[in-house]
């Protein structure tokens, strides 16, 4: 198969420049070496010498594998499972949202205008995303395509969005979006132009992607099968795909599973806690042993001397071999010279929970969570709490502005420009400068926050920095993800509700 031969090459490769890298430069060997690691003579790392290579060097011919153990640790480790999800539901919750943000000023247009602008565009992107005909399958909305994609980093390492264009007849646009998984990105198997730079299905031409390999629908991916080329950008430059990952390392041309650090840590986890789970469970019933100073086995006992219950009748005794498992009440009647000896297995293990905490903070420190988030356990302080939350949510906010630059307001862009387009939204000089575009298309995103632990501290905290001006309104209303606009139009809506009737002499109440 064309992975493995990948996978091949590449090892030949690294064991080649390491090879080519050791002969050619001066190695320290003793007491004197610079990095103390690298000294032969020290016996921690005497035979520590890991391959060396690029990104794609050690991820490409591994990709299958990690992307098979991290699928099989969601299905079937509720750890695991739970991890990805605490991450789907603080980083995506019920969906990101955008907010319109047009600079009129630099644009020359009226405020008037681009407040309009504002509310159409944020209104035909919540009519038109807001339900199934954002996907291209017409299954999922814009906020579980976030959750998904979210979902494939932690599994597969990346996917792919392809911008599709339909006709339905209950669509305010005609776009859509695809999202294929990371596993259909693959080599083709028909025989390639030699300068042709494939890398696990992501076509290279002078180092930058400009195409896409996929599989063929119900394509069995163990098996050679059809793929077809899906450019990244259409005939008139404008972009068609998205590859969405994250690149941690120069030069990595898929992603890596997130989970791949604590794959073997979450396995070994789950099959110490399934032992000792089985082992309470044995443990449970009571055992024991009858031996004998002449010999002989239970098949040479009689099976009048093998039980009598408390009526003195015949009990339920099943034997197998030398093995008696016996019904409850059930007294065994001992020969002449034997005797009973009970088992004592020392289970559950006083030592299993300290244990499990510990590997669980590794994982935790894998993931970026500390423990009590991960396992949604808080038996602290209100001060060590807090702490734990506020450091989930620097990896929760990182993760989400990865997402909200891959694919929010990429997917944000094509729909506002199809809009724009099709004469929905007035916005001159859209299609005529890049840099008047970008400024249309300048968009905060804003999803569902921390919540607070002790509300009345937080409001109090609040009211001083916005006296003390640290902060502002607008900053703390939309941190709590909301929209700052929508909210004063609600509060001016609700303050002329219960403004004073001049005629009636008092406020206007609800009936």
């Amino acid at each position: 198969m064309r992975y493995l031969v990948n996978a091949a090459q590449a090892r030949a490769r690294m064991k080649a420049a390491r090879t080519e890298a050791w002969d050619s430069f001066p190695v320290f060997r003793g007491p004197d070496a610079p990095y103390r690691s690298t000294s032969r003579e020290n016996s921690a790392t005497a035979a520590w010498f890991p391959s060396s290579g690029s990104a794609d060097d050690a991820l490409l011919g591994s990709m299958r594998t990690l992307r098979d153990q991290s699928r099989d640790l969601d299905r079937n480790e509720g750890l695991a499972r739970g991890a990805i999800e605490n991450y789907v539901t603080n980083v995506v919750s019920d969906g990101l949202r955008p907010q319109s943000r047009v600079d009129h000023k630099l644009l020359g247009v009226t405020e008037k205008r681009a407040r309009k602008f504002e509310q159409m565009a944020e209104t035909i992107f919540e009519m038109h995303m807001g339900s199934d005909t954002a996907d291209f399958h017409e299954t999922a909305s814009f906020p579980l395509l976030q959750a998904q994609v979210l979902r494939a980093a932690f599994l597969d390492g990346d996917s792919l969005a392809v911008r599709r264009i339909s006709k339905r007849s209950n669509a305010v646009l005609p776009i859509s979006i695809q999202l294929i998984d990371g596993a259909r990105l693959r080599n083709p198997d028909r025989n390639l132009d030699p300068k042709v730079d494939v890398r696990e299905g992501v076509e290279f031409r002078n180092g930058a992607p400009v195409a896409f390999h996929v599989a063929k629908p119900g394509a069995n991916l163990f098996l050679g099968t059809e793929t077809v080329r899906v450019p990244r950008f259409d005939a008139d430059g404008e972009p068609l795909a998205l590859h969405i990952f994250q690149q941690r390392l120069i030069g990595q041309s898929r992603g890596e599973p997130l989970l791949a650090p604590i794959i073997e840590k979450f396995k070994q986890i789950s099959r110490y806690s399934e032992a000792e789970i089985a082992a309470a469970v044995i443990n449970a019933y009571y055992s024991m042993f009858i031996t004998t100073e002449t010999g002989g086995t239970f098949g040479n006992r009689s099976q009048a001397h093998l039980s009598r219950d408390d009526q003195g009748t015949s009990s339920e005794v099943e034997r197998r071999s030398n093995t008696i498992e016996a019904t409850k009440g059930t007294i065994v009647e001992l020969l002449p010279n034997e005797k009973v000896i009970t088992a004592a297995p020392g289970r559950p293990n006083s030592n299993y929970d300290p244990f499990v905490q510990a590997v669980i903070k590794q994982i935790g420190i894998g993931l970026g969570l500390p423990y009590e988030v991960l396992t949604q356990h808080f038996q602290s302080s209100y001060s060590a709490a807090r702490g734990a939350i506020l450091e989930a949510w620097k990896a929760f906010k990182a993760r989400r502005a990865w997402l909200v630059s891959a694919f929010c307001q990429p997917v944000w862009e094509w729909v506002i420009a199809d809009a724009v387009r099709a004469g929905m939204l007035d916005a001159p000089g859209f299609f005529e400068s890049p840099l008047k575009r970008k400024l249309w298309l300048r968009t905060q995103w804003c999803g569902s926050e921390m919540e607070s632990i002790d509300p009345l501290k937080d409001a109090k905290a609040h009211e001083v920095d916005v006296r003390n001006g640290f902060d502002s309104r607008r900053s703390i209303v939309e941190g709590r993800g909301r929209d700052f606009d929508k909210l004063m139009r609600e509060l001016e809506e609700e303050k002329s509700f219960f403004a004073p009737n001049p005629e009636k002499g008092a406020q206007s109440k609800p009936t």
